[in-house]
């Protein structure tokens, strides 16, 4: 089934302004961020490259409290007039400067004339960008990373990860298949929130390990993941805006913040795997019975020599926020299967 247009608008929307959601902070930096988001250009569900202004935004930020995902499902205007060639220009040159941020706005200025054969004032193509928060000393500044950010609270942040496992029989057919660990961390407390084996890497699986996570621990306020195809369809992007969820990719190439997740998957091979390996691993059942046991009596449970104490301690000294089962329904649009625990085909 195709997916409904007013729904991918709305998704789009939604996750343009997620960040901007989150209630823990105030409106000084609502509106900074809400800035700086009035000052990007966006890709659109169309393909189209478009910039939203700041009234806009909160226009959108105001329909999602109100009305949750559906406030956000009103038709997209038509961008028509005869101002469209300027905009165009500009949105260019937003382009120019994403893309080098070291390069001048006279130097922006000529290459669009060079191109399009339109001057542009090199002063004009300065104030817009300046307008966007995108000038050259902002954007050459170096940029807070994930890598040493560590949320304040637990559940303020999940990340999300895909281990590559042993070989495993399949239980229907001859041979062996790949065995691959869907887990989803506490960014706060290291606390490996859920973790199941699969037998292939789909964006089902993905789904199952998170709508599992949060039964068990509460509602994250943001979702971090990598590029992979596991994570990168339309139905995990549409759970994260039903659930307020706030679903974050990697950038290709820069995957910052992912350095806790390595370490855990070092762990994870060098006191569980090598273990499990060494014993054999008879079906993908077993494996996932002697991989939870491991991590409620060891992993979660050890002292993390960077915080000093337990991962779950840490992760329950803080609140959580549980899902509406009917929020829950609506956000997952279907059953957990039983079968999930065995290798697919």
């Amino acid at each position: 089934m195709a997916p409904d247009p007013t729904e991918e608008l709305a998704l789009w929307r939604y996750h343009l302004i997620a960040e901007a959601l989150d209630r823990r902070i105030g409106s000084r930096e609502r509106g900074l961020i809400v800035r700086r988001l009035a000052g990007q250009e966006h890709t659109a569900p169309d393909g189209e490259m478009r910039t939203v202004s700041r009234n806009t935004l909160d226009r959108w930020i105001r329909s999602y409290r109100e009305h949750g995902l559906a406030g956000l499902r009103d038709r997209p205007r038509s961008d028509q007039g005869s101002s469209r060639r300027h905009a165009d220009l500009i949105d260019e040159a937003v382009k120019l400067r994403l893309e080098q941020p070291a390069r001048s706005a006279a130097h922006i200025a000529e290459i669009l004339s060079a191109r399009h054969g339109a001057r542009i004032a090199e002063r004009t193509v300065r104030e817009q960008l300046q307008k966007r928060g995108l000038t050259r000393a902002e954007l050459l500044r170096d940029q807070r990373t994930f890598g040493r950010y560590e949320a304040a609270e637990p559940n303020e942040r999940w990340i999300a990860d895909v281990l590559v496992g042993p070989w495993v029989p399949h239980p229907r057919a001859s041979g062996s298949q790949k065995a691959r660990l869907f887990l989803i961390v506490d960014d706060h407390s290291r606390l490996l929130v859920h973790g199941r084996w699969f037998g292939n890497e789909t964006l089902r699986s993905g789904q199952e390990v998170l709508h599992a996570a949060i039964l068990r621990r509460g509602l994250p306020t943001q979702l971090y993941v990598d590029n992979g195809a596991a994570f990168a369809g339309h139905e995990l992007g549409r759970s994260c805006a039903v659930l307020g969820t706030r679903l974050i990719h990697s950038r290709p190439y820069a995957p910052q913040g992912r350095g806790k997740l390595e370490r855990l998957n070092r762990v994870i091979r060098e006191r569980f795997l090598l273990e499990a390996e060494q014993a054999g691993i008879a079906t993908l059942e077993e494996l996932n019975d002697r991989f939870l046991a491991w991590v409620e009596r060891y992993l979660n449970l050890r002292r993390h020599a960077e915080t000093g104490e337990s991962p779950l301690e840490r992760f329950q000294r803080g609140g959580h926020r549980a899902a509406d089962p009917e929020l829950l329904r609506s956000a997952f649009l279907w059953q957990p299967a039983a079968a999930s625990a065995g290798l697919r085909p």
